[in-house]
């Protein structure tokens, strides 16, 4: 609240909203992880709406807490973050992971707030960064090799390969911090291996419409749609077929497949060693360890892991941790957001009556759509893009150029056109010519009409000077030339439009 800027009166600044019912179920059913981003408000008053998102045991988004503020500052990221770290008890970040993209102010707050928490950055930001300067499939290819290694050697022998395609380019990639971006670096007290911050990304799509209201209906919309969710994810776990979610199974069923590749070599105690093309791994059930680091960062048992069970006749299931359990899952979600009334109904107060904050004229005509990167992929449905497709001309029909640019000089509109101003040129059986055949334009019955009705009220032929050339086309049968008034050019411009 401000009361500064206009005296006597209380302007809204921030608000904070962090529903009990979402706190305590990130605390007891969701992972360490937690994903910070912002999105613009495209309502009447103009502001920005900062959001935490986390992740449940179905790799699916949680929304944990939102707050509306005025701009994005460390001061208005401090203001949010130190709201959070009481509702979710988050110390100074010991355990805690948290992803963000480039936030202007976010990095000073967290090492402020949460000096002790561990922080990524959203690799597709930084993608689209270095992409810049370093253009190219090949080495946007790479670049997500480099990026999802799970263990030093393998990053070490991408980057190589990465070098290759440019002087100076591994340079410019490891201006970045390794251990913002790259999974080999990544801890793994948080059982999440990802590398975008696509949790938060999902969060703002998923309020789109509610942010082109104000503030109030907008925060309601949000209450109601998360009311919503929360039946739809009970709902969901009716559908599962087994006690683990079904992405954490998506995930084992791959690595099950890739299983088939690798070789096992036993120990007769706990330790196997993996031979996966070039590289060996070993594997330590008991520790549950793996030298990819794979199954440490995600939880799920990885290719080498499922070889071992399987050497020694068990399910891998085994090894996959209670966060991807329906039981984890289900207490995620088993508090309630409480129904309330509309605003007409809600109680009155003596609290200071809250002003809404001046509107913000932006410069520019207002955007409905967010502006998207040339290397974002773009939507499989809406219009067939026409991108390669050659220009072909509507008149000549030849390719390379349009209409406007066309070159051709006696051309007729259509073969339908061509075939009646021909028609219409060829002498009858009495030898006579109802029009020339170089019109560049077919009379239809309008004009028929209305060059008859010209004809009539025109001299007879003999009172005009034989001396002077016939015009041919259309010109001929038009009076001679005057001083036109509006409403005849407006007649002109329409009829030259028709043609």
């Amino acid at each position: 609240m401000d009361s500064e800027t206009e005296p006597g009166k209380n302007l809204f600044v921030y608000f904070y909203v962090c529903f009990d019912a979402l706190k305590k179920g990130w605390l007891e059913g969701c992972r360490r992880i937690i994903g910070f981003d912002d999105c613009f408000l495209k309502g009447a008053c103009k502001g920005e709406l900062l959001v935490v998102v986390g992740k449940n045991g179905n790799q699916q988004m949680f929304p944990i807490a939102w707050a509306v503020v005025d701009q994005e500052t460390k001061y208005s990221w401090s203001f949010f973050i130190n709201y959070l770290k009481d509702d979710l008890q988050l110390g100074t970040g010991e355990g805690l992971t948290v992803m963000a993209d480039m936030q202007k102010g976010f990095a000073a707050a967290m090492n402020e707030v949460l000096p002790n928490a561990e922080f990524r950055m959203c690799a597709r930001h930084i993608w689209s960064n270095w992409h810049k300067k370093w253009k190219g499939e090949e080495r946007r290819k790479q670049f997500w090799r480099c990026s999802k290694s799970s263990y030093e050697v393998k990053f070490k022998d991408e980057l190589e390969k990465m070098d290759k395609l440019g002087k100076d380019i591994c340079r410019d990639l490891l201006y970045y911090p390794k251990k913002s971006w790259v999974r080999a670096y990544f801890e793994v007290h948080s059982k999440c291996d990802v590398v975008e911050n696509n949790m938060c990304e999902t969060f703002n799509s998923w309020i789109l419409a509610s942010r082109h209201k104000s503030i109030i209906t907008m925060l309601e919309e949000i209450r109601r749609k998360i009311m919503t969710r929360q039946v739809d994810m009970l709902k969901y776990t009716d559908t599962w077929i087994s006690n683990i979610s079904p992405m954490a199974r998506l995930l084992l069923e791959d690595s099950k497949d890739h299983a088939r590749k690798c070789t096992v070599l036993w120990n007769a105690n706990v330790e196997f060693e993996i031979g996966e093309g070039l590289h060996k791994h070993v594997v330590n059930l008991t520790d549950k360890v793996c030298t990819c680091r794979a199954w440490q960062l995600r939880g799920i048992p990885c290719q080498h892991v499922v070889l071992a069970y399987y050497h020694i006749n068990e399910e891998p299931e085994q090894a996959v941790e209670h966060w991807y359990k329906r039981d984890t899952f289900l207490k995620a979600y088993k508090y309630f957001i409480q129904p309330m009334t509309n605003m007409k109904m809600w109680p009155e107060t003596n609290n200071p009556k809250i002003e809404p904050p001046k509107p913000k004229p932006m410069p520019g005509r207002p955007q409905r759509n967010r502006r998207k990167g040339k290397d974002e992929p773009k939507k499989k449905y809406g219009k067939l893009s026409k991108c390669g497709v050659k220009m072909t001309c509507s008149k000549c029909h030849q390719q390379g150029h349009n209409k406007r640019y066309c070159k051709a000089e006696n051309w007729m509109p259509s073969q339908q056109g061509s075939q009646i101003s021909q028609g219409a040129s060829q002498p009858d059986a009495a030898g006579s010519s109802s029009q020339p055949t170089n019109s560049m334009c077919f009379d239809t019955t309008r004009f028929r009409r209305v060059n008859e009705a010209r004809s009539s009220s025109q001299p007879t032929p003999s009172s005009t000077d034989s001396s002077r050339p016939a015009r041919r086309g259309l010109g001929s049968q038009l009076p001679p030339k005057g001083k036109a008034t509006t409403s005849q050019k407006k007649r002109k411009g329409c009829k030259q439009r028709r043609c």
